[in-house]
């Protein structure tokens, strides 16, 4: 069971988070350093992450036992109160780390903790204001590795980057999901037609690349590599919107990750 409560914390996922720490840390910074505090907020950031994703499997159960979706809860490779307990342990080790790092992380590491929770138990007639929420959380990774140092001036423009762009992608997912959905969850593509998701997504997209460039166009992002990156970020979500307009949801979703991605590396190319 340990196996299956390794992979239900979405290991990728929570790698994901730390780099981004990593990330927000080191455009704060303007600089590359390692240090004692990244370390613990990167870590911090992997088990709130984990228990962010074993208490959304926890109630999701029952929609994922109908969609054969990967949940080891819904196929009982691993019990409730095992789950329950595990994502207790996490959250609560993530928010004590925070402790030893300053009042700013530990702040974020609380508010990021009940919202994972509140969005998977109590958001699920509401999913639509759930995609917020979670891309709230991922854009929070970003400045939690910023409330390392203290200084969030360029780092609100990626983490504003990195929150339009991950409502994109968790509005992707929910058309691709929405059969499976219904009856369970009050989705956005549920609310409107096609067409208009279609305009939202590209918006969202243009948003995500428009705070980006503003970074660039004040002065706070520079170098070549800088736009040679967001120029491939701003490619890998035209993709993503194109495949997205011909309803190939999950394609969109990675494509989606990639520019997200693309945008992370320009932003570390300006400071190195």
């Amino acid at each position: 069971m340990l196996r299956e409560l390794f992979l239900a914390t979405r290991p990728g996922n929570s790698a994901i988070a730390a780099i981004g720490v990593f990330v927000g840390f080191s455009v704060a910074l303007n600089s590359i350093a390692f240090m004692q505090p990244l370390a613990f907020a990167m870590l911090a950031a992997i088990l709130v992450t984990g228990a962010g994703n074993i208490i959304n499997d926890y109630f999701d159960e029952k929609t994922d036992t109908r969609m054969w979706k990967k949940n080891f809860i819904a196929h009982g490779k691993i019990s409730a109160d095992s789950a329950l307990l595990a994502s207790a342990l996490l959250f609560g080790a993530g928010i004590i780390i925070s402790l030893y790092i300053n009042s700013h992380a530990l702040a974020i590491a609380l508010g990021v903790s009940a919202l994972l929770v509140i969005y998977s138990a109590l958001m699920r007639q509401r999913k639509f204001i759930g995609n917020l929420v979670v891309a709230l959380g991922t854009a929070m990774t970003l400045i939690y590795g910023a409330s390392i140092a203290q200084s969030y001036g360029t780092i609100i423009f990626l983490a504003a980057s990195a929150f339009f762009a991950n409502v994109a992608r968790e509005i992707i997912k929910d058309a691709q999901d929405i059969k499976g959905d219904l009856g369970e969850k009050k989705t956005l593509p549920m609310l409107i037609g096609f067409g208009e998701i279609k305009k939202i997504v590209l918006g969202l997209y243009a948003l995500a690349l428009g705070f980006s460039l503003a970074a660039w166009g004040i002065g706070l992002m520079t170098g070549i590599y800088f736009i040679i990156l967001l120029a491939v970020s701003a490619l890998l979500f035209a993709n993503s919107y194109r495949l997205c307009a011909q309803k190939s949801f999950g394609a969109a979703q990675k494509y989606g990750k990639y520019g997200m991605i693309a945008a992370l590396l320009a932003f570390i190319a300006s400071v190195i």
